[in-house]
């Protein structure tokens, strides 16, 4: 079994953790390091590294033309843009100039970041980036993770940051561990817009839409449901309700006027109302809005609850 790259011994030994040390002085009382900074004897590892004040990752904002770069140890940058971006939502400041987004929930934002630093991979020696438009924030998060039926977890493909993990735990964030992407997707459930996770081969992003897109997601869930059934050919309310992380209502709904429209038909009630694909020909000129990015590749068949 490989050690986990927290537990290797850092490159670099001359470290200091003024930052961290003032930041626990105040939020517990006390100023020393947590447990397990040490690979051995005297030699520090990898998680102490991402303690110190020379921390070489860093969590990055962008937004148009302008970024802001986050130093010092990883836990207390994620905490300074947390704190930056919920104060200043809509509104982002970056370098003293401020820039209009579109509203974002609060947890949503925390959940997904808290998400990118658990599960990046630190030995790719790469930033985690949160980039904004006008309708979308991408959080980006170097290590690959795993896509599941449910949607609700977040599983890596490279051992997850154990004790980074657990610090966040006691800073009292991460406290469903694993159940992430379903508090981002609760921030969504009234709303029809759908947050997504999309998995690379060495990094994963979660996309989160502006609020301020309502008025888009009529079409918008309509076009996507129609495309998953294209490629599964069938589908109950509940699976799609969890795939497409919307609302059993607003399936029920879509199901509703697609099945009007001739486009599919369905059989059941409730929950397992089934929807059976019948027309390809009528997505032959279909274009997916901009979140049809959500590159539906789901297996099959689907776990149901």
């Amino acid at each position: 079994m490989s050690i986990p790259f927290e537990d290797l011994p850092a490159d670099r030994q001359k470290m200091t953790f003024k930052t961290y040390r003032d930041f626990a002085r105040k939020y517990w009382g006390e100023s020393s390091l947590p447990d397990g900074v040490y690979a051995r004897s005297k030699i520090y590892n990898n998680f102490a590294l991402m303690l110190a004040d020379q921390c070489p990752w860093h969590i990055i904002v962008r937004a148009g033309n302008k970024e802001h770069i986050y130093f010092g140890p990883l836990v207390i940058q994620m905490r300074e843009c947390l704190w930056d971006i919920k104060e200043t939502t809509p509104f982002v400041n970056l370098e003293s100039k401020v820039a209009k987004f579109k509203r974002f929930p609060g947890t949503a934002i925390q959940e997904s970041l808290v998400n990118a630093v658990m599960h990046f991979d630190p030995s790719l020696g790469r930033d985690i980036v949160i980039e904004f438009t006008n309708d979308l924030m991408t959080i980006t998060s170097p290590g690959g993770v795993e896509e599941r039926p449910d949607m609700d977890r977040l599983y890596s493909t490279a051992p997850r940051n154990a004790k980074t993990s657990m610090l966040l735990q006691n800073l009292g964030y991460a406290k469903m561990i694993g159940q992430g992407m379903g508090l981002i997707r609760g921030c969504y459930c009234t709303s029809g817009l759908i947050p997504v996770v999309i998995s690379g081969s060495d990094d994963f992003s979660i996309q989160l839409p502006s609020l301020d897109n309502t008025a888009k997601t009529v079409t918008q869930g309509t076009d996507i449901v129609l495309e998953y059934l294209r490629m599964n050919r069938s589908g109950n309310v509940l699976e799609i309700s969890r795939q497409l992380m919307m609302s059993v209502h607003r399936i029920r709904s879509i199901f509703d006027i697609l099945e009007s429209d001739g486009k599919i038909l369905t059989m059941g009630i409730g929950a397992k109302r089934t929807a059976f694909y019948i027309r390809s020909e009528v997505t032959e000129n279909l274009e997916l809005p901009e979140y049809g990015m959500i590159q539906i590749r789901l297996p099959a068949p689907v776990l149901a609850c």
